[in-house]
């Protein structure tokens, strides 16, 4: 197996010391390690799946779960390589692309019409599975039992998130988590597109005390699902999302071409079975926030 490319935190993680930990869980397409000092998990993505935040893209001829990786396996990052010694693998980060996934690093263009932005994701979300997804909650198109119980639970969320009232927000976070079907619930996927989009626009509008709202209210969102929906939860709150998003993220707030930013959307709606169409959600809905009170 051949590192390809390689989270910047990830690799900074790495640097810092020798790092003991076990395999979390196995996947075809992945494979999630804990390590001490991190809450959150790290991974291991095959190629071509979605590059993630703390993790290591890897090209493998077969599937993770056929390669004798198991849970419960040590695994120790040191030196720049991954070791999960009782599978006889090793893994070399070092010459892998090192890759900036943060919000951060998205230089932002002057305000463009958000809103008309969220339309062009409402087109792209008209593909997706309005009976499986979150995504009526954007298009408006149908109604599910699930849509029924998180709107007025988003909607809670949403008000107090742009009011900056930290109570409000995280006992909202905490109502709207862990729920849906899927290794990662549907409206944690909703809410990760949520959070990061806020996280964008409070750079946009220079609200400064934001960031860290957002961030505590991904914590508190975290601590009401699983562990490894809580990781991309927690991830979103360090403002870290995964490339198609970013790339998305990069193209709504570059003012890029409607036709470029169809394209990054339908590549995030490819995600899983529902969490590209959920986080899609999520993105459209933020986008439609009420723009310093003129736009809703």
């Amino acid at each position: 197996m051949i590192a390809t490319a390689v989270c910047r935190r990830l690799l900074v993680f790495f640097k810092e010391a020798p790092r003991s930990g076990t395999v979390h869980s196995v996947f075809d397409h992945a494979v999630n390690l804990e390590f001490e000092e991190r809450e959150g998990l790290a991974g291991l993505i095959a190629k071509p799946k979605a590059f993630t935040p703390y993790a290591v893209s890897v090209r493998t001829e077969i599937p993770f779960s056929q390669a004798g990786v198991r849970a419960g396996m040590a695994a120790v990052a040191a030196d720049g390589r991954i070791i999960i010694s009782q599978a006889g693998l090793e893994i070399d980060c070092l010459d892998a692309s090192s890759v900036d996934l943060s919000l951060d690093s998205i230089s932002i263009s002057p305000a463009a019409q958000r809103s008309a932005q969220a339309e062009i994701l409402d087109w792209v979300l008209a593909e997706a599975d309005a009976g499986e997804s979150l995504a009526p909650l954007a298009t408006g198109a149908g109604e599910t039992v699930y849509t029924r119980f998180l709107a007025p639970r988003f909607s809670a969320l949403e008000k107090a998130v742009w009011a900056e009232d930290e109570k409000a927000s995280t006992e909202a976070a905490e109502r709207f988590a862990g729920c849906g079907p899927g290794l990662t619930p549907s409206s944690d996927d909703l809410l990760c597109g949520f959070l990061a989009v806020m996280r964008l626009l409070a750079r946009e509008q220079k609200r400064e005390n934001l960031p860290n709202l957002i961030a505590r209210t991904a914590i508190a969102a975290a601590k009401k699902t699983n562990r490894i929906s809580a990781t991309f939860l927690l991830q979103c709150g360090e403002g870290l999302v995964n490339e198609p998003v970013l790339d998305l993220l990069t193209q709504i707030f570059q003012n890029s071409e409607p036709d470029r930013i169809r394209h990054a959307a339908k590549r995030v709606l490819e995600i899983g079975s529902t969490s590209g169409a959920d986080m899609l959600t999520g993105i459209a809905l933020a986008l439609r926030q009420r723009m310093g009170g003129n736009e809703h």
